[in-house]
Formats: C-alpha cells, structure tokens, sequence
C-alpha cells in the first residue's frame, strides 16, 4: 500500500476501497489531513475491473441454458462479486497523487 507523502502513514485498505468504490472520491490521510486523489492510471484501471468483470459474467449467463429471469439474477450476481473480488486484489496497484489545492 502507498503512504502519505508528508506524514508517511500508510492509507488502509477499507479508505482506499470505499473512495475507489464511491466513484474515485478524494480521501484524506487519517494523520495529517492530507487529501489525495485518484490519479489517471487508477482510473483505467477501475475501468478494467468493471469492464473484465461483465465480460465473464455475460460469458457465465450464455453458458447455462435457464430461464430469463435466471439469467439475468445469476448475471447480476457473478458481475457483483466478479467486480467486488477483482477489485480487492487490484486495490494494491493504486497510485495516488497529493492534491495540491
């Protein structure tokens, strides 16, 4: 994990997770109120994440022969935790930049 470039805390897993997930928020260091920000490397790859997790998950609905309904839940489901699991092992790939403003 990255640590702050001014106090030099490491940031933990859940503030990373939970900004990365709330759309690439801005986060604050939790001891020098530092903010950071997503930068354009974190952004591509968040892409991948949600982009490599439909694609399996689209390839695991057309693999069973089930009803709509079932397709779609079970499409649903495996894109969620795909996206989840995916993005927990990418978290450490995470660069941030110290927001200068």
């Amino acid at each position: 994990m990255q640590k702050c470039e001014k106090c030099d805390t490491t940031f933990s897993f859940k503030l990373i997770f939970k900004s990365f997930w709330k759309g690439y928020k801005n986060f604050v260091c939790t001891n020098c109120q530092a903010q950071y920000k997503f930068n354009f490397k974190d952004r591509l790859i968040g892409g991948i994440i949600v982009g490599l997790a439909t694609l399996i998950s689209s390839l695991i609905m057309n693999y069973f022969e089930l009803g709509i309904l079932s397709k779609l839940t079970l499409g649903l489901f495996s894109m969620v935790v795909l996206a989840i699991t995916v993005s927990v092992l990418s978290a450490s790939l995470f660069s941030f930049e110290l927001n200068k403003k």
